[in-house]
């Protein structure tokens, strides 16, 4: 039984960010289920969001391969958050008290077009919106994997937040703006002048328990936080 210690004072709700289903065109699945299943066992009320788009490339998890196929992430997401889900165009950081964003590639293909190599990315204009709500309300943001890169470069104009993937040995979070912070998996990081929160999950090849942990850690952080400050 979680301790009450860590128990919402009121019941908070959150919004989660969706891009797909599947880590390797869309949401990682895994990070998505054990966000939800996170929050739920804080008490917090739960709404998932995800664009209204067709995904740009489609990927065949068992070959890893790019098929001819088309899919559309909200669409897609829908898999994950059993039909109760919404277009990301409706999603207002005004209703909610924390953004949730699950890793997996769709956050640098569906959300964003991320290209390392050249050091350049382009947010969807409905996601980079939200992001740019809650951090001006001052809500906390939890970004998991790959999604402190792109939560990273949309806030780089107003700050250098500090993020963790992990590792970054590519220096990947510098080269969008902000500064990286190495993290256990099984911990998150907090830019307490920020609101920001992450961890690295999949972005490193560890046990399911141990992914489970880290996003835990994350949200009752970002709970205790919102708690703290009411």
């Amino acid at each position: 039984m979680t301790p009450r210690y860590f128990m919402s004072e009121k019941k908070l709700k959150a919004a989660v960010v969706m891009s797909g289903c599947g880590h390797l065109d869309g949401t990682e699945i895994k990070e998505a289920v054990l966000s939800l299943l996170v929050l739920d066992q804080q008490e917090v009320t739960i709404t998932c969001f995800a664009p209204d788009i067709s995904i740009p490339q489609v990927i065949n998890h068992k070959t890893r391969e790019a098929t001819k196929e088309k899919r559309n992430a909200l669409t897609e997401a829908a898999r994950i958050a059993r039909g109760e889900i919404h277009d990301l165009k409706e999603a207002k950081a005004e209703d909610f008290d924390m953004l949730i964003v699950p890793g997996g590639y769709g956050v640098a293909k569906n959300l964003s077009i991320l290209d390392e190599n050249k050091g350049t990315i382009t947010v969807i204009p409905e996601f980079r919106k939200l992001v740019l709500e809650f951090f001006d309300e001052k809500k906390p943001i939890g970004a998991i994997c790959i999604s402190p890169v792109v939560i990273t470069s949309i806030l780089s104009k107003k700050a250098t937040v500090k993020v963790t993937i992990g590792d970054d040995k590519t220096q990947l979070i510098e080269k969008f703006g902000g500064e990286h912070i190495k993290c256990d998996t099984e911990l998150s990081i907090e830019d307490e002048e920020h609101n920001i929160f992450s961890c690295s999950a999949y972005m490193r090849e560890e046990s399911l328990f141990a992914i489970y942990k880290g996003i835990k850690h994350m949200i009752e952080g970002m709970i205790r936080k919102i708690n703290k400050k009411d």
